[in-house]
Parts: C-alpha cells; structure tokens; sequence
C-alpha cells in the first residue's frame, strides 16, 4: 500500500502503526487517504482515521468489492449483501460507522417491562429498514470482518481469528450512538493463564448493565454455543470459551428454535456443525445475565455461515477443494443470492445447493433462480443434496 510518496507494507503498518504516525498524517493532510495496492488495472482507497491519537486504516465507504479478492480489505459487493437494504440504518463515513439498532439498549419506563419483539418463524424479524435487528447486527459484523470470505492460503480460521477480526470493525462503529467496543462483549478464547483477567473483564461488562428503578442498561454478547440445557426456571445457554453462563426463559429459547431451525435442528448437532450467536442482555434483579433477544447463525468448522447444513457441508468441501469463495449474508431481508460465489473463476461462478424436497415453494423458487441466472449469463454450480457432490476444484 502507499502512505504519501512512500510504498509501505501493510503488515507491518498493522503490527507497529506508532512508527508510521508521521507518515499516516502527511497522507491524511497531503492526499486524504491511503491507496492500497492490490489492483493495477485501478486505484482503491483506503481510509484513515485517528482515534485517541493512533492511526489505522479501514476499507473506504462502500468499496471493498474494488480490491482483488485476495486483498485482506476485499468485502462483499453491495449486490450480493443484505447490507444494501439498510441504506437508513447505517451510516458510514470517514469517521467511522453508525448503526441504529431497533431494540434500545437503555429501556425506560414501562416499556422496560415489554417483550424483546417477536419474529416471524422464517426467521425475519419485523421492522423498518430504518433500523436493524440482531440477526442483520451479527450479519453486518461477520461480513464487515470478512468472515463471510475465504481464501485459500492461510492458518485454519479458530476462533481466537473470528474474535481479533470482529473487534477491529467494533472499534470503528457506534450503536445507537454508543460506542459499540462499550455495549459488546465478544468471548475471548480460552487461555488459563489470562483466566482471571477475562473474568475481570466479563464481570466489568455485567458491571455496565445497571437497573435503576424503571430503567434498564442492556448489552450484545457474541458467542458460539457449547451447550443448552434446562433449569428449575428456564434455559440456560453455555458458550464455548466462557465459564459464566447466560440464561433465558422456555418461551424464548422455544420461540428461537421456531425463528432459526437450520441452527438448531438435529441434523446441525449431530454433524457438529457450530451456532454463533448474538444475545441481547440485561441482569436480572438477583445479578445474573438474562437473555431478551437472541439471533442465531449456522456455521461451519470454519466460522463460514450457512443457510442450512447441507449448505455447510458445501463450504467445508469447497474450503478442501482450495477455492476461494464468498457467502452472502442476507441480513434480515428477502433478496435472492446464490448460495455461494466463487471468486476464484473469472468470471465468477455461482453455486447452489438444491435441498428442499417435494415442496411446490421451493420448486418454484429454484426454477426462478435459475431463469434470473440464465437471464444474466452466469455460470451455475448446482447440487441436488439427493446426489454427490459435484466436481469442485478448479480445472
């Protein structure tokens, strides 16, 4: 990439950015951005931005699909994003990004007293594109961080990765104009030895959640679900990494296998497949950490999302056949997206794993598929989940 008039990598800008302070402030005053040098064929800019006296640099408005897909700063384009349909509901600039999040995360008066709002059992949480759900919040911060990507080449994606990157896009986002990095917790890895500082640092985030008469301070947690089980009063959910458990009521945690059955039927469980969630919660009046609201997402041994496990199982196939591939993330909305994109093929390739049977729906649905990717010349990799897996790596 290039600061100025100097060529720098990027590596080792992200490792030690104090020594390119001077640099980064010439690039700021003298160009406004930095360029990153991934394409020959374009420029690509890259933001700066300074917070408490320290330089980074994020992927510019909108603009991640212009780098090259190997590019660490390459996201997915607006039109294979659910993102497109929040035009309202975030905003980003050059300082940094806005989200406005339709559940408070401070609850006043008698509406602390009310139900997180219900769902639609598809899953769909109803509200205006003014504002998002937390299904939509977890979908803007795997694809924000890139998660929804993958490239071949690489150490194994844990989830030590998945905590780094998705801290790095909290620190740049507010939520309801509080600072997201103050209203979220994102459970560190498991290490022994920094045992009581990660405790230490979980009880100042249950510290944060104060209840003052009719007023209620609430908080996001992200996590990957170890186990469930049920208690004298309820449900209690265990998150991988994590000793301290959350807990919610048999209607809720009913109410989430209805909204996200892919997530949690059998089938998920048995194939070990892993549950990321995003949980809203306040303490109750005894202290502990209660679920409100909660929205789920299927994954892959690699943190890859998925629709359904036969649309995990493509991406572990497609991750051991080498490809380079992108999932798109719907957010809460409709839009029709493939499956997969396969951003390795130029053009590119789009897969679809065929997994529905002997409902009209659905056949309907696929033959419109189908016809819209005829229509726009795209090169389809189809498999009917009733045969093997097609041939996947590259001729």
């Amino acid at each position: 990439m290039r600061l100025a008039d100097r060529v720098v990598v990027i590596n080792d800008v992200r490792k030690h950015p104090d020594r390119y302070s001077s640099l980064f402030g010439r690039a700021r005053s003298e160009v406004g951005h930095g360029i990153c040098l991934c394409r020959t064929d374009e420029t690509v800019r890259l933001v700066i931005r300074c917070r408490v006296g320290r330089y980074h640099l994020a992927t510019w408005p909108a603009g991640g699909h212009q780098h090259a897909p190997g590019c660490s700063w390459y996201r997915s384009p607006s039109s294979m994003s659910g993102r497109s349909t929040y035009a309202e509901a975030i905003s980003t600039t050059d300082t940094g990004t806005a989200i406005r999040l339709s559940t408070p995360l401070t609850v006043r008066g008698a509406a602390a007293d009310k139900p997180a709002a219900r769902r639609a059992e598809s899953g769909v949480v109803q509200t205006a594109r003014r504002s998002m759900g937390l299904l939509a919040l977890l979908h803007f911060l795997w694809e924000s961080a890139r998660l929804n990507v993958w490239q071949p080449r690489g150490t194994p994606r844990d989830w030590r990765t998945c905590r780094t990157l998705l801290e790095e896009q909290a620190d740049d986002c507010r939520v309801n104009q509080q600072p997201l990095t103050e209203a979220l917790w994102i459970v560190p890895p498991f290490q022994r030895e920094h045992s009581d500082r990660i405790n230490t640092g979980w009880e100042r985030f249950l510290g944060a959640l104060v209840n003052v008469g009719r007023v209620r301070r609430r908080g996001l947690v992200i996590g990957e679900i170890r186990d469930i089980e049920k208690t004298q009063y309820g449900e209690r959910i265990r998150l991988a990494h994590q000793r301290a458990p959350l807990y919610l009521s048999t209607k809720l945690m009913d109410r989430v296998r209805r909204s996200y059955p892919s997530a949690f039927s059998e089938l998920a469980t048995r194939s070990g497949r892993r549950q990321v969630v995003l949980c809203l919660v306040e303490r109750s009046p005894r202290g502990y950490p209660t679920i409100v609201d909660l929205a789920a997402m299927l994954t892959n041994s690699s943190y890859l999302p998925a629709d359904s496990s036969h649309e995990a199982e493509m991406a572990d196939a497609l991750v051991a056949a080498g490809r380079a591939f992108v999932k798109p993330l719907h957010y809460d909305g409709t839009e029709v997206f493939p499956d997969f994109v396969l951003i390795d093929d130029d053009p590119e390739t789009y897969v679809e794993v065929w997994g529905v049977r002997g409902r009209e729906s659905y056949e309907d649905r696929k033959r419109a598929k189908q016809a819209l990717y005829r229509a726009a010349g795209r090169t389809l990799l189809e498999w009917d989940v009733r045969g093997s897996l097609p041939p996947l790596t590259r001729d």
